[in-house]
């Protein structure tokens, strides 16, 4: 596999762009990437749901096959498990959890935050750590730093995610203090959200830091990052069905294996992810 960076550099540049202008699958629209072909037959086929318009996370490079951070981390564990094979899934976010409990599933590996409400539905095993960042216009005469300066303003967040729910929350804090409501504007991916963004149907992106230093990185003086402020710092996991602990024992001890060789940091720091100390990990699965 080529290093993460060149991979990112080189395949992903024009994701953000091309994603916009074309129109995503819909949810009933998926798309599958094979299995390994030159896999042994006794090898387990892992299949992995993921909404691959999210670079650098995970996303589909021009010939239709899976790239990104979350999709070289998942090779690395199965090479040391030497067992398994993923298999790739392209679908849309809101298809993730009702696809792994019906069994469409064995794997969601979509850069997904761990929250109370998906531990309740799913098993995670948390693997990385980041924020949010707020991108611009660069012709922008607005710098939002932290969340107070998002009062009143047009922002546009990726459909059925944790960002709507914060920016709500946020939202409601401005109302409380007489500073106007957030017009919150949602989008099918985020790669929509940046297109809707640069056609000026909203003024700030609210989405993943990682996500917003890839759109940054690819669509140059077009837009800046403006944020500042710690905003909501949080650990993203893989999940697997809840009792499937052959499963997660799998990608559990794939991804401490990583962590104690410093593979996971390597791979993670290219985008400016961490990764999750104990009492991170403790403050958020417990």
């Amino acid at each position: 596999m080529k290093p993460l960076k060149m991979i990112l550099l080189s395949t992903a540049a024009g994701l953000v762009l091309n994603a916009c202008s074309s129109e995503a699958p819909t949810s009933s629209q998926e798309s599958s990437t094979t299995a390994t072909e030159s896999a042994g037959a006794d090898k387990r086929v892992l299949t992995i749901g993921s909404d691959m318009t999210f670079p650098p996370y995970e996303y589909l490079d021009e010939q239709g096959n899976p790239g990104g951070v979350d999709v070289e981390i998942m090779a690395k564990v199965a090479e040391l498990n030497g067992d398994i094979t993923p298999k790739w899934e392209d679908t849309r976010w809101a298809n993730l959890i009702p696809g792994l409990k019906g069994d469409k599933f064995d794997v969601l590996y979509s850069s997904m935050y761990i929250t109370k409400d998906r531990l309740a539905q799913i098993d995670m095993i948390p693997y990385y750590k980041t924020d949010i960042s707020l991108l611009v216009r660069g012709d922008s005469d607005l710098a939002p730093q932290g969340a107070d300066d998002l009062c009143g303003q047009k922002v546009g967040a990726m459909k059925g995610t944790e960002f709507v729910n914060q920016l709500g929350k946020i939202s409601a804090k401005c109302v409380e203090q007489n500073q106007g409501a957030i017009e919150i504007r949602e989008y099918e991916t985020s790669p929509q959200t940046s297109q809707a963004l640069l056609s000026r149907a909203v003024d700030i992106q609210y989405d993943d830091a990682a996500v917003m230093k890839a759109a940054e990185m690819k669509l140059g003086n077009r837009v800046k990052i403006t944020s500042t402020q710690e905003l909501y710092p949080i650990v993203g996991g893989i999940g697997v069905k809840k009792g499937d602990t052959e499963t997660y024992q799998i990608i559990s001890d794939g991804i401490e294996k990583m962590k104690q060789s410093g593979d996971l940091e390597k791979i993670l720091s290219v985008y400016g992810l961490t990764v999750p100390s104990q009492a991170d990990i403790d403050q958020i699965m417990n």
